[in-house]
């Protein structure tokens, strides 16, 4: 009996093998999500809803403001540490054009996110991503993530992490993109 056991198990051993030749994988379905975007590249085109209802577009190959890009999420305690330092450079370069978009991956409503941005002191405009699509389309996987992306759509600068509203490589490319959009 335990012969006859072990052939048929030895059978369906080869059988489960086959002997067809490996189909290879299309070239799409390889992992390319997590393809960072390249500095000096065209930064990918996306548009967000923002918390006011309306629709904010990003990057892409075409004439835009200065837009500094923060990912974000309310229940991100390094994401809640650096508002402040968000809203210090918001201050600071709005009046000369520096659009700050903070894009909030949360799946909560509206109501949750604009309530924690505005205790959290943000006069910035918050937009909402609750897919996660935009981290994606960078190559991102952690938040707090940060990108300045130029009046041309071009990729700037970036950092993965909190910011600092004092970081000099961060001001100087602010300056530098915002005398370029003159």
């Amino acid at each position: 009996m335990s012969r006859v056991l072990a052939v048929l198990s030895l059978a369906c051993t080869i059988a489960a093998c086959g002997t067809s030749e490996p189909k290879p994988v299309p070239a799409a379905a390889e992992p390319a999500a997590f393809k960072p975007a390249a500095l000096g590249e065209i930064a990918p085109a996306f548009s967000v809803s923002t918390i006011g209802g309306d629709s904010a577009r990003v990057g892409g190959d075409r004439k835009q403001p200065v837009t500094l890009v923060n990912v974000w999420a309310t229940w991100c305690g390094p994401c809640k540490a650096e508002f402040p330092e968000l809203q210090a450079l918001h201050t600071a370069y709005a009046p000369r054009g520096l659009r700050l978009l903070a894009v909030s991956i949360d799946t909560e409503a509206d109501s949750v996110v604009a309530s924690s941005a505005s205790a959290m002191g943000a006069t910035f405009m918050i937009g909402r991503d609750p897919e996660d699509q935009v981290r994606g389309q960078f190559g991102t996987v952690g938040i707090p993530e940060t990108w300045l992306i130029g009046s041309t759509g071009t990729l700037l600068w970036r950092h993965s992490g909190v910011i600092s509203a004092g970081d000099r490589e961060l001001r100087s490319a602010i300056e530098m993109a915002l005398v370029r959009a003159q």
